[in-house]
């Protein structure tokens, strides 16, 4: 098998016989489990949206009055009836974003979900306009309302879907028709993924030689349940209603006769082609209904003069209430910057930024004062780190870093500095790293998508590994996120970079 190991599988080990057991719970009332999930989904939204209600009622009564006196110390006597209505109009936003049918990733799920409580509320505050209830519903109560539902109701989701996976009430076979390296990566993605769900049960290979045995990926073992020939039977015989076909070999015609040989048999089929690299973030599949042609659009979002201001207006509001929020810890860090090793707190590099434009991109110092000057001589007198230079430009294991440098690069507060930069409009607290002009030539073709955007203080290789990644893997990753850039996905790098920099993961 390619890339794989075989084996046959009369004495099954305990990882098959897990596997075993997860085909043969697939056969169990499928319907069940899924009308189980969906009603603890359902409670769950309503209770999350309930808690919230209650809550900015007791914020308006309690909080809002020691703030602003002019605040009435009552509310209208009618409001809890309207307060069912909401849940309803809510409930129905929900339904209407596909939350209780659909599986997605949690900050793609998110989006949804924001989307939806933007709407309920939207809708809300239009009716009590219209209907002319003002004072029969506290608007304010609505406004507080919403901005605790943005975090509570993802919240909510995300607890209810562990605890729902621990019981197996969310978990769903899957069947990867494929062997290869793309269907290994699909295996991974959704081992990894615990909230999307699914438990892969088996492999189909394309080799009807090989429609026996087990393929490791990541130490785990997975059983080949036949090929590509067999897939109909399979999927009746085990009850398993998810496919993912991830073969790239398959021609086109050969991939229509599959996905119609066994829709009937399925629930949901995941096509992924083989187009890594190409923009998906705001991408639609169309079709042309006459003709029984299938489209996929792409859309280059920062082509959009609205998209671009959007991204700017964010890096100014978020920045600035950063440095206010961090300025006790900025002085902190200054203060012992300077008791271990007298010299400026700050350090300026000449990056490269939007369009190719230098600057001087702050860092609080975390070496020597005469680094620089260190540098080539340390090179050469270490053949491996002047090799690890050449290959990354930076050194994992700086022997010039301070002990304080040392947990500010750990921890990545050396970096904090660089709101500076964000607010002067040199960088984005979202984007590629800043590089230096030497590591241009790396990029190649990637270049043009480099000097697109302004570089940030985060961006997807920092979340991904940072360090821990190769620099072509990284060029990769710069790439993907210029052509795929959104506004929700800085909102998402930036809150995965939380956990990123407490976990210290990729940090040297």
């Amino acid at each position: 098998m390619n890339q794989m190991e075989a084996s046959t599988i009369s004495n099954p080990t305990p990882e098959i016989a897990e596997s075993l057991n997860s085909i043969a719970w697939a056969t169990m009332p499928q319907i069940l489990r899924k009308c189980a999930a969906i009603i603890a989904l359902t409670a769950v939204d309503l209770l999350s949206m309930v808690l919230v209600l209650a809550a900015s009622i007791q914020i308006r009564l309690g909080l809002l009055p020691l703030i602003y006196p002019y605040f009435p110390d009552k509310l209208p006597e009618n409001l809890t009836d309207y307060g069912w209505a909401i849940l309803g109009l809510y409930l129905l936003c929900m339904y209407y974003e596909g939350l209780y049918t659909t599986r997605l990733p949690f900050w793609q799920e998110s989006r949804k979900v924001i989307r939806a409580v933007t709407l309920t509320f939207i809708l809300a505050f239009a009716i009590v306009s219209l209907m002319k209830l003002g004072g029969e519903v506290s608007r304010t109560v609505l406004l507080v309302g919403y901005l605790l539902a943005l975090p509570a109701v993802p919240l909510g989701r995300f607890l209810t879907k562990t605890m729902l996976k621990k019981t197996g009430l969310w978990n769903e076979p899957c069947l990867i028709a494929g062997t290869g390296a793309q269907a290994r990566m699909i295996v991974e993605a959704l081992s990894k993924d615990h909230y999307l769900g699914y438990t892969v049960c088996g492999l189909i290979t394309m080799n009807p030689a090989d429609d026996t045995g087990v393929v490791h990926i990541n130490d785990q073992e997975y059983l080949v349940l036949g090929s590509i020939g067999d897939l109909p039977s399979v999927l009746h015989k085990y009850g398993i209603r998810h496919l993912v076909i991830a073969a790239p070999d398959l021609l086109g015609p050969q991939l229509v006769s599959v996905v119609n040989q066994v829709q009937p048999y399925t629930r949901s089929i995941l096509v992924v082609p083989d187009l890594a690299g190409i923009p998906v973030i705001g991408g639609e599949a169309e079709y042309f209904f006459n003709e029984r042609l299938l489209a996929f659009r792409t859309r280059n979002n920062l082509a959009s003069r609205i998209n671009v201001i959007g991204k700017r207006a964010f890096d100014i509001i978020a920045g600035s209430l950063l440095i206010m929020l961090l300025a006790p810890l900025l002085l902190l860090i200054a203060i012992l910057i300077r008791i271990e090793s007298p010299g400026p707190t700050l350090f300026a590099h000449k990056r490269l930024g939007k369009n190719g434009v230098p600057f001087n991109c702050y860092k609080f110092r975390s070496m020597v004062m005469n680094a620089q000057e260190l540098l080539p001589q340390l090179l050469e007198d270490n053949p491996e780190l002047q090799e690890e230079w050449n290959r990354d430009f930076k050194l994992k294991h700086d022997p010039r870093v301070t002990r304080i440098g040392r947990i500010l690069r750990q921890t990545s507060l050396d970096e904090i500095p660089q709101l500076i930069n964000v607010l002067k409009g040199e960088m984005s607290l979202v984007g590629p790293r800043p590089i230096i002009a030497e590591e241009m030539e790396r990029f190649g073709d990637a270049a043009r998508d480099y000097m697109m955007v302004s570089p940030g203080m985060t961006g997807l290789w920092q979340v991904s590994g940072r360090s821990d990644i190769d620099y072509q893997e990284r060029v990769l990753m710069e790439s993907w996120y210029v052509r795929n850039w959104s506004l929700w996905l800085d909102i998402s790098l930036l809150f995965r970079t939380v956990g990123i920099v407490l976990n210290r993961k990729g940090a040297y």
